[in-house]
This record gives structure tokens, C-alpha cells and sequence, in this order.
């Protein structure tokens, strides 16, 4: 065969426009390859970091929370009820029964945390019973307690038209106790005595 028919063929399909050739291999990868093929890599570590951090800041805050509940003192039983029953005073076009109702609670609370007397769970028949068997209140505050309860007992369980002078007589026999035993508890301290405690069935 002609040397230069072999040369010129070769020649012709080199210059070829749709000779099709390999596409050459990339020598480097971009960034969105290398982060796509690591990664679960990345986001694995990353995922225990942030839940480690969650987790020291939950920790943290139930220790602050704890601390600060810890380091609050106990509110004052009566500025507590003197407080309650200020606003419930206060309290505009409120119908008798659940004004009664709120203001038993109030002066039942008083009683209960400043006695630890479940005064809250009996009925006002077991509650004077059970006062009247402590030394403290016995021909002090009997009379006051045994006109509160009956007064206001019809007024909450009954259909009788209530006036407002009712209520504001059941008001003032509820402030006039919590104050006078404030005074009387805080008389004995001054005095040295030993505080005034209610216990069920103690005469």
C-alpha cells in the first residue's frame, strides 16, 4: 500500500470535526464534590456537639431553677391573706356566693399554713370542731369562727337574697381574725413562748 495514501487517511481523520474523544479526567475535585461525598461525615460530629450542648443547657437551667426555688423564702401567711383579701375588697359587681366561697378559702389557707391544719379538706362543721380543741383559738376566736362558717355556709348553699352589708360583715370578721392572731403569735415570740401549733385532736 502508498506510504502517502496511509499518511493523508490519517491525516483526514484526525481533522475530523465529529471524531468524538474521551473527555480528559479531572485532576481536582470541587468544593460541592468533596463536601457531598463526606458529608455524612461532617454532619454526624456536628449532630453530637449540638445535642451535648442541648443537653449542659437543660441541665443547667433546671440546676438554676432548682437553686433559685431553693434560695426563695416562704412567703408570710398573713401578708398573704391580708394581700387576698385587699384585692378580693376590691373586687367591683362580684355576686355573694363565690365572694364567700373565695373568702372562706382565704381565711381557711391563712389558717392551714400558719397551724399546718388541713383546714382546706373539712367542712365547716369538721373545721370548727377541730378548732375548737386547740387552746388558741378556744374562748378567743371560737364565737368569731363559728359566725363565719354558719354565715357563711347559708350564704353559700342556700337561696336567700344576700345584702351587702352581709358580705361586708363576713369581710371584717376575716380580716379582724387574721390580724389579731398575727398579733397574738407575734406577741408570743416577743414573749419567749412557744409558737402556737394546731394539731388535730389536741385539747
Amino acid at each position: 500500500m502508498n506510504t502517502y495514501l496511509l499518511n493523508s487517511e490519517k491525516v483526514s481523520y484526525l481533522l475530523d470535526s465529529n471524531l468524538q474523544t474521551d473527555s480528559p479526567l479531572p485532576v481536582y475535585k470541587t468544593f460541592l464534590q468533596i463536601f457531598e461525598e463526606n458529608l455524612y461525615s461532617i454532619l454526624i460530629p456536628l449532630f453530637c456537639i449540638l445535642l451535648g450542648l442541648l443537653i449542659w443547657c437543660i441541665l443547667k437551667k433546671k440546676k438554676r431553677d432548682s437553686e433559685k426555688i431553693e434560695s426563695t423564702p416562704p412567703s408570710d401567711p398573713f401578708e398573704d391573706a391580708i394581700k387576698a383579701i385587699t384585692e378580693l375588697q376590691n373586687q367591683k359587681q362580684i355576686e355573694p356566693k363565690p365572694f364567700v366561697f373565695k373568702l372562706s378559702e382565704i381565711l381557711r389557707l391563712y389558717v392551714e399554713r400558719l397551724f399546718n391544719f388541713p383546714a382546706l379538706e373539712l367542712t365547716g362543721e369538721e373545721f370548727m370542731r377541730e378548732i375548737v380543741s386547740h387552746s388558741f383559738f378556744k374562748n378567743r376566736y371560737e364565737n368569731t369562727l363559728r359566725d363565719f362558717v354558719v354565715q357563711g355556709d347559708i350564704i353559700k348553699y342556700s337561696c336567700e337574697v344576700v345584702s351587702e352589708r352581709t358580705t361586708d360583715q363576713l369581710l371584717e370578721l376575716a380580716l379582724h381574725f387574721v390580724e389579731d392572731t398575727h398579733a397574738r403569735l407575734v406577741e408570743e415570740k416577743i414573749n419567749g413562748e412557744e409558737p402556737s401549733k394546731l394539731k388535730i385532736g389536741n385539747k
